[in-house]
């Protein structure tokens, strides 16, 4: 039997339209994702998420969630939220709750996700993704006059917030430093909040500040004429976005928090908020 060529050329003409259609298909599906959105992380968001994601915060915690002077929640936590919805491609509702209400709301399926420190008891009914180290900074004027850094306060005059977790658990530690390196004690002196704290700092009352680094890092972006913190920070744990057990998003926010910090987008949002040293190499789950 005869076969005429142009037979054997059908073939390529039908690989080359149904490759054709291949592409206008995911050509069809990245137009219709928003802005930034990652086709690859989109396609991991559950399908009960397709619609979007509800976070809840008690806004009263700067730097991470906070009211400002315009009325609307802003903070790093926002900004995280932020970038990961672009890269999901799914919007992130904000909703705000009192911080005592808000593990038993996502539990009961309200809320989806918030943000907050990383403990054990909370790992029992919850996943949390690990975004940032926590721990305690030292507030110094600008320039830092003193040359003060974490360990070497020795024979200064600081500031804590009476009944502080830096002036019960942080204050002895490095005061055992100083006796340890033959060194003399500093002098600790508590006031009500750091408000006090950051104008005896301004006066030069006292030559720095122990405060969690997070609102340190807020009041030099408040006042950056004013101060700076030291290079070294006390890193003493890690926070991040918190789901119900086994909610399958916390997996994808994780792949998105890879991407944030594969991009820089991640490291950005901490230094503007004066917290880059909080930045952990990679995101977590549980602490691991």
């Amino acid at each position: 039997m005869h076969t005429h060529p142009s037979q054997f050329h059908r073939f390529p003409k039908i690989v080359a339209i149904a490759a054709g259609l291949i592409l206008s298909s995911q050509a069809t599906f990245a137009q219709d994702l928003p802005a930034g959105a990652d086709a690859a992380l989109h396609a991991q968001v559950p399908e009960a998420y397709k619609d979007g994601i509800v976070a809840v915060y008690d806004p009263q915690y700067p730097p991470s969630y906070f009211i400002d002077d315009k009325g609307e929640m802003v903070g790093y936590v926002l900004d995280f939220q932020k970038a990961i919805g672009v890269k999901l491609g799914i919007p992130v509702t904000t909703e705000s709750s009192k911080f005592a209400g808000i593990i038993a709301g996502i539990l009961s399926e309200r809320y989806d996700t918030s943000y907050f420190h990383d403990s054990p008891e909370r790992r029992e009914k919850m996943d949390i993704v690990d975004f940032q180290q926590t721990g305690t900074a030292v507030m110094v004027k600008k320039g830092n006059p003193s040359g003060l850094d974490l360990h070497d306060l020795c024979g200064r005059k600081i500031g804590v917030a009476t009944g502080s977790k830096q002036g019960l658990e942080l204050v002895p530690r490095l005061q055992e430093e100083c006796a340890a390196n033959g060194k003399e004690a500093f002098e600790v002196l508590n006031f009500a909040g750091p408000n006090e704290g950051s104008l005896a700092v301004k006066t030069g009352r006292i030559d720095g500040w122990l405060d969690g680094a997070p609102y340190a890092g807020y009041m030099v972006r408040l006042n950056e004429d004013l101060f700076e913190k030291a290079k070294t920070a006390d890193l003493s744990g890690v926070s991040g976005f918190a789901f119900r057990k086994g909610d399958p998003m916390a997996q994808v926010f994780k792949a998105a928090a890879e991407a944030l910090i594969a991009d820089g987008t991640y490291q950005k949002i901490l230094d503007d908020w004066h917290i880059g040293e909080l930045a952990l190499d990679a995101p977590l789950i549980n602490g691991e």
